[in-house]
């Protein structure tokens, strides 16, 4: 009964220990780096995370001035996710908006922006407005993802240890009679 107690509560402290970090990839750089003017539009840009995405669900939307120019899909290798751009697009403003699926399984979205002062089709670039960078808003999904764990290693905690006491309750009471 001991054995079984101590292997309760061990088990217990496992499951109480702190796990693997519950967070969310974290776009760490891009090429262009974001708020850099490029001399010429590169073919594709590349977002590197903390962690390797996964496939489902990527999608990177290449904005410029004469909207849209993504090319294809986005590809993933590694850590790297990759998004080419249509070999007609202009010089000008880009913003790059990503949503990609984190290696926890959460949704990740945020913006970027660069300007290339040539474009893809030899084009100049013309005078426009700066584009705003929208910061990725994890707090929020952050926070909601970990209530659900830290829920169940309490409760999970305290329903081993429960039977562990009783247990060994149980054992004392059996050893005097």
């Amino acid at each position: 009964m001991r054995r079984l107690a101590s292997a309760l509560l061990a088990l217990g402290l496992l499951v109480a220990a702190p796990a693997a970090a519950f967070a969310h990839d974290v776009l760490e750089r891009t090429n262009p780096a974001d708020g850099t003017t490029v001399a010429r539009l590169p073919g594709s840009v590349v977002l590197t995370f903390s962690e390797a995405p996964l496939a489902i669900g990527a999608q990177v939307v290449v904005t410029g001035p004469s909207g849209p120019v993504s090319s294809g899909t986005p590809t993933i290798a590694g850590r790297d996710v990759t998004q080419a751009i249509a070999p007609t697009a202009p010089g000008g403003d880009y913003t790059v908006s990503y949503r990609i699926t984190s290696d926890d399984g959460h949704p990740v979205a945020g913006s970027f922006s660069f300007h290339a002062t040539i474009g893809l089709d030899g084009s100049t670039a013309t005078a426009g407005a700066a584009v705003p960078v929208k910061p990725a808003s994890t707090s929020d999904d952050a926070q909601g993802s970990l209530l659900v764990p830290i829920l169940l290693t309490i409760v999970g905690t305290l329903v081993l240890l429960g039977v562990g006491g009783f247990l060994v309750l149980r054992g004392r009471e059996a050893d005097r009679g």
